[in-house]
């Protein structure tokens, strides 16, 4: 397996962990009562019990997926660094299926449902235990990488957080790697805060968003970081060819390249 580091900073994940699912599997096909699926998998989507039936973003991250596809067609290494169930790294994989994926979580909790969603790949998907908090500095990412994906950095860490982040992610990237994150930001508790807020509840009503983008704050001193924040720190990085290429309400795609 692709990628691993020391054995006290990350932890190669156990087939023993996907046991449950095959034995569900056997089960269906014997005409016994299976085990339930703990998450109905969506492509694309991420699940949860706030959102059944997926957060809505799929777009979003197919989207990344196709814009790297213009500039890099069979990038070699993607990493996805907090892959919850691997939602963004299929969005790349489905486009990319000849390239290596990493899929990198800090717990074995979403383990058995991103071997389910990412099983098409086969061997071209390595799981990774590590980097909580999207702390790269921990090792989690190996050499090679062309694309390194993610979400929700924000949520993890404060600005001064994201800035590190960037900086050790360009540090890791090629000349033509690419950065992208999908995250949000705040507008400054301006009057859009209040306007944004309440046209995502009508927007979910009408099928439109989700109410529930992403998982909850992980860090004490949250303060959603502005566009302009984000932005700043990209090319604080070293990454100054940086854009959003997509948004809806306070979650934007920002994807950079690096020259």
């Amino acid at each position: 397996m692709r990628g691993l580091i020391k054995p006290s900073l990350l932890m190669i994940v156990s087939a023993v962990l996907a046991a449950p699912f095959a034995q569900a599997a056997s089960a269906a096909s014997s005409g016994a009562t299976a085990l339930p699926d703990i998450s109905p998998q969506i492509h694309f989507e991420s699940v949860a019990d706030a959102e059944p039936y997926g957060d809505r973003l799929g777009p979003a991250r197919r989207i990344a997926a196709l814009v790297v596809a213009q500039d890099n067609p069979s990038p070699k290494l993607i990493v996805d660094v907090g892959s919850h169930a691997g939602e963004f790294l299929e969005a790349f994989m489905q486009r990319f299926p000849n390239s290596h994926g990493q899929w990198t979580e800090p717990v074995d909790e979403s383990y058995a449902n991103a071997k389910i969603r990412l099983s098409r790949f086969g061997k071209n998907i390595d799981y990774v235990i590590g980097c909580p908090a999207r702390d790269i500095s921990l090792g989690c990412v190996p050499k090679g990488v062309d694309v390194l994906i993610t979400s929700w950095v924000s949520i993890h860490q404060d600005l001064t957080g994201i800035r590190k982040f960037y900086h050790e992610a360009a540090a890791m990237l090629p000349s033509g790697g690419w950065l992208i994150n999908l995250d949000h930001v705040g507008f400054g508790a301006t009057e859009w805060e209040k306007w944004l807020h309440a046209a995502r509840g009508e927007a979910t009503t009408a099928g439109l968003s989700s109410i529930k983008e992403g998982p909850s704050v992980h860090h004490p001193e949250f303060v959603t970081p502005t566009v302009e924040d984000q932005l700043a720190a990209f090319r604080a990085a070293g990454i100054d060819d940086v854009q959003v290429v997509w948004r809806r309400f306070n979650t934007v795609l920002l994807m950079g390249r690096k020259n």
